[in-house]
């Protein structure tokens, strides 16, 4: 413990990088990546003490206020911060197993904390819109003629089913004829960790369903999915993705990665602004959390249904 008042920086980061390649083993490029966050702390303390720190000398208030320069005057992200947290953090930690240092002057700071983003969803006009893109039967027969195939007819019951359901990519994907209840307006989903779970249908998704079941021809018998590809088979998570995409530019939406699951955002959040109480958003939803699942036991399929028939004057 001798050489732990005088021990440089310098030193042992040098001793540092030949512990991550020889010890560690970890890559030239993960190696300098570490490094060169650790010469940068190094420079911050040189340019404000003008000598090679010594170890003992560094302490939690230097590390927060050089994260908080890289903050407000280099404008790092929380991101950023936390890897430059990080390295700091590993450094000293092996400085304290070889005896260089007593105690860690990182070891109580906390990284700073990610801003949460706020979801990406469309407006109403901006739903009317997508809804309205793809090209109606008649449409896309007279367009087609002897090749027609009801594409848009099953593109806008896909649109109003993410619409006017919020479930997500994969269980629209597994939807099969059985699950699809027009009669109770109702359909039955697969969530996640094989939950399942009844979702209430407004006239609206029922109506743009009942146009695509109503012509939908599977070139295999046993095809029991309802949303097929043109070969009649179940269509893939990647070509509902691919068809969203193509009806988003059509609608003149300028917002960037409007997905599936940005439907569902949107759908929670149309209904909140509706005044849905966020409990039965929250069932309508299936989020799984088991104080969730005890609190959803609260809302009645009835009261559901009308929550989902509020999103009717899209």
């Amino acid at each position: 413990m001798s050489s732990a008042p005088t021990t440089k920086f310098s030193r042992a980061l040098y001793d540092f990088d030949a512990f991550l390649d020889v010890e560690k083993n970890l890559s030239p490029r993960t190696r300098r990546a570490y490094v060169y966050d650790l010469e940068r702390f190094a420079d911050y303390w040189i340019r404000r003490h003008s000598r090679n720190p010594a170890l003992a000398q560094i302490a939690a208030d230097d590390i927060r206020r050089y994260l908080e320069t890289l903050r407000m005057d280099r404008n790092y992200k929380s991101t950023t911060l936390s890897r430059v947290m990080a390295s700091l953090r590993i450094f000293f930690e092996f400085c304290v197993t070889r005896g260089l240092l007593e105690s860690s002057p990182a070891a109580f700071l906390h990284n700073p904390k990610n801003p949460r983003k706020l979801p990406i969803f469309l407006v109403e006009s901006e739903m009317k819109n997508l809804l309205d893109a793809p090209p109606r039967s008649e449409e896309a027969m007279a367009a087609r003629r002897k090749d027609y195939q009801p594409l848009g007819t099953r593109d806008r019951a896909i649109l109003a089913t993410l619409a006017f359901t919020g479930i997500r990519l994969m269980e629209l994907v597994g939807l099969n004829l059985r699950d699809v209840d027009l009669e109770r307006a109702t359909m039955r989903v697969m969530g996640k960790g094989s939950k399942e779970r009844v979702v209430p249908l407004n006239q609206a998704a029922i109506a743009a369903l009942q146009e695509w079941l109503a012509i939908r021809q599977p070139a295999d018998a046993q095809e029991k999915a309802v949303f097929l590809n043109r070969f009649g088979r179940r269509l893939s998570p990647r070509g509902i993705e691919k068809l969203l995409q193509k009806h988003v530019r059509s609608a003149g939406i300028s917002k960037e990665k409007v997905s599936p699951h940005k439907l569902r955002h949107t759908f929670a959040t149309l209904l909140h602004i509706k005044g849905v109480d966020v409990v039965e958003i929250q069932a309508l939803l299936g989020h799984a959390s088991i104080t969730s699942t005890q609190i959803y036991t609260h809302a009645s399929s009835t009261r559901l249904k009308s929550a989902v028939e509020k999103l009717e004057t899209l």
